[in-house]
């Protein structure tokens, strides 16, 4: 029986106010799931105490135990595969929760399958890398430009590896041990990227990896490596999952040197401010 079925039972027997955080809980369980008491409470209307009172009305230890139970029953329940096609014409008013709720699992799996000191180490070789090289084609390569825009905006020098042999040789002789090469590796075919990744850590490369499989070959060339999205998932399902990942890691490599970073987007949003005052004066004028 999932949790919410257990809410279910025992919703007669709750307080009005716990009944509120019952009713959520059951219709919100994502949101539960990645948000701590006091600002579920702010969303519910209730106070963060009351929270606390419903996890005990439900032999809950706290509300750790609550984001453990439903974080499980996230992770568990089935949702339609991103390959099974839906009917046409077909009536289907959950799809966008079907969707964002398969994308919160898959967050919640990659959360899980993190190390906290190999995701530090993962910041640190970021803050303090020369250059860093990003590489992932075919479905990977959304992730891999969302990571290129990430680093550049906070002023890091980064190359985005193309795929053609004459720019992959040209990257690779500039590569050294000042460099970093941060690989999204997600699809079943890394032939072409693994050779890559081997000539890399030839040249004493420092390699951080995201692949979708605890056995991917990339792994094995990899300084540190992390696993994105649910099990047997494809590349464009677990590329969520990547996106969040490679979030979590530009945002900690920024609390090596807050004040460093920081001015590189106030630099940027002056840049913004700019070009939006020109494109109206060129506007006013014709």
């Amino acid at each position: 029986m999932g949790f919410c079925d257990e809410v279910k039972k025992r919703f007669i027997r709750l307080s009005r106010g716990q009944r509120k955080v019952a009713q959520f809980v059951i219709e919100n369980p994502n949101v539960v799931a990645t948000h701590i008491a006091s600002e579920v409470g702010k969303i519910i209307g209730v106070s963060e105490s009351t929270v606390i009172r419903f996890c005990y009305a439900m032999d809950l230890s706290g509300y750790s135990e609550l984001q453990d139970r439903i974080r499980k029953d996230l992770l568990e329940s089935k949702h339609v595969s991103a390959g099974e096609q839906l009917s046409i014409g077909k009536k289907h008013e959950y799809l966008f929760s079907e969707i964002m709720n398969r994308d919160v699992t898959s967050i919640l799996n990659t959360i899980q399958c993190i190390d906290a000191e190999s995701f530090e180490k993962a910041t640190i070789y970021l803050h303090e890398a020369g250059i860093i090289y990003t590489l992932g084609y075919r479905q990977c390569a959304p992730s891999t430009c969302y990571l290129t825009s990430m680093l550049e905006n906070f002023g890091k020098k980064v190359t985005q590896i193309k795929f053609n042999v004459e720019d992959i040789v040209n990257q690779i002789n500039r590569m050294d041990t000042d460099s970093v090469l941060f690989v999204i590796a997600l699809d079943s075919v890394v032939e072409d990227i693994l050779t890559i990744v081997k000539l890399a850590k030839n040249k004493k490369v420092k390699i951080i990896a995201i692949t979708n499989s605890s056995i991917s070959p990339v792994r094995d060339y990899a300084n540190i490596s992390f696993v994105a999205g649910a099990q047997k998932q494809i590349a464009f399902e677990a590329n969520t999952a990547a996106n969040s990942l490679v979030h979590a890691l530009v945002e900690g490599m920024t609390l090596h040197n807050r004040n460093y970073y920081k001015k590189f987007l106030n630099l940027n949003a002056q840049l913004d401010d700019r070009l939006h005052f020109l494109e109206k004066r060129t506007l006013t004028m014709k």
